[in-house]
C-alpha cells in the first residue's frame, strides 16, 4: 500500500488510492477497500452512457445517490467510520469529504472536470458545466445554488460573512487528504481512540514536518496517553516556536502540572 508522506507526488496518484492508504495505516484492512473501489470502476463502465458533460454528471449523481444507495450519515455524522474509506466503500455511507474523494474518482474516471472544495464547515464539489460550474453538495448529491452556499458559509463563519471567489478555489489533493485527515483526527478524539488519533496526528506531520500546530495537537493525544515526556516535548516546541500563540500561557501551565518523574518497572 502506498506510503503518504511529504514527498508524496500527489498528483501521480487516483484522489481514492490515497484515501485508502490513509485508511490502511490509520485502521488497517483496507484491501476490501479496494475490491468495492474495483466493482465501481465496473460499474461506472456499464452503466454510464457517452453524453454532454451535463449528461453525465447528472447519470452518475443519480447512480452513485440512487442506484448504488450512498449517502451521507445522518444519524452518526462524527463517527470515524464516516472518514475510513475503506467502511466508506463498504458501509456505501460516509461524510462530506469522504464522499466526495469518491465522487471526484469516478467523475475523473468518465472525463469530467470535477474538483473539491475545501469550503469552511463542508466540504464541496464543482464541475465544468455547459453553462459554467456546477456546484454540488456530497453529502446529499444536489446540487447548489450560490445563496445557498452563502447560507452554508453563514452557517460556518456567522451570519456577516459574506461568499466570495476565494471560497469556491478548487483545492489540490494535497489539501484534500489533509482536510480528510483533520476530520478523521476529530473523529477519533471524539470517541476517544487515542491511538488510531496518534497515528493520525503522526501522517499529518509526515506531510508537514515540524508544524507547530500540529506538533500541538500531538502532544495533548500524548497527554491522554499517559506520555508526558513526549506531551512536554511537544508542548515546548510549540511555546518555541508560537511564543505569542495565547495557548502558549496554557501550554506553560500544562507542563508544569506534567508528571516527569521516572516510572518505576515492573
Amino acid at each position: 500500500m502506498l506510503r503518504i508522506d511529504e514527498w508524496t507526488d500527489f498528483d501521480a496518484y487516483d484522489i481514492a488510492e490515497l484515501a485508502l492508504a490513509v485508511s490502511d495505516e490509520i485502521y488497517g484492512f483496507a484491501q476490501e477497500g479496494l475490491r468495492e473501489l474495483q466493482l465501481l470502476d465496473e460499474w461506472l463502465d456499464e452503466q454510464i452512457a457517452d453524453g454532454s458533460c451535463d449528461e453525465v454528471r447528472q447519470q452518475l449523481l443519480q447512480g452513485f445517490y440512487h442506484r448504488l444507495g450512498f449517502h451521507g450519515n445522518w444519524r452518526d455524522y462524527f463517527s470515524a467510520n464516516n472518514c475510513d474509506m475503506a467502511q466508506v466503500l463498504l458501509r456505501r455511507q460516509g461524510m462530506p469529504v469522504s464522499l466526495g474523494i469518491l465522487i471526484i474518482q469516478l467523475g475523473r474516471k468518465l472525463g469530467l472536470g470535477v474538483e473539491g472544495i475545501c469550503f469552511p464547515g463542508h466540504f464541496l464539489l464543482s464541475f465544468s458545466g455547459e453553462e459554467g460550474k456546477v456546484y454540488v453538495d456530497p453529502f446529499t448529491g444536489d446540487e447548489l445554488s450560490l445563496s445557498h452556499i452563502e447560507l452554508l458559509l453563514r452557517g460556518s463563519l456567522g451570519d456577516l460573512a459574506t461568499l466570495t471567489p476565494d471560497h469556491l478555489q478548487p483545492a489540490d489533493q494535497w489539501e484534500i487528504i489533509e482536510r480528510l485527515l483533520n476530520v478523521c483526527k476529530g473523529a477519533l478524539l471524539r470517541e476517544e481512540r487515542m491511538t488510531e488519533a496518534l497515528r493520525c496526528s503522526e501522517l499529518l506531520l509526515r506531510m508537514k514536518p515540524g508544524d507547530p500546530l500540529e506538533i500541538r495537537d500531538r502532544g495533548f493525544i500524548f497527554e491522554q496517553l499517559d506520555c508526558p515526556r513526549f506531551a512536554a516535548d511537544d508542548f515546548e516546541y510549540f511555546i518555541e516556536q508560537c511564543p505569542d500563540d495565547p495557548v502558549a500561557d496554557m501550554l506553560k501551565m500544562q507542563l508544569a502540572s506534567l508528571d516527569l518523574s521516572p516510572k518505576p518497572l515492573h
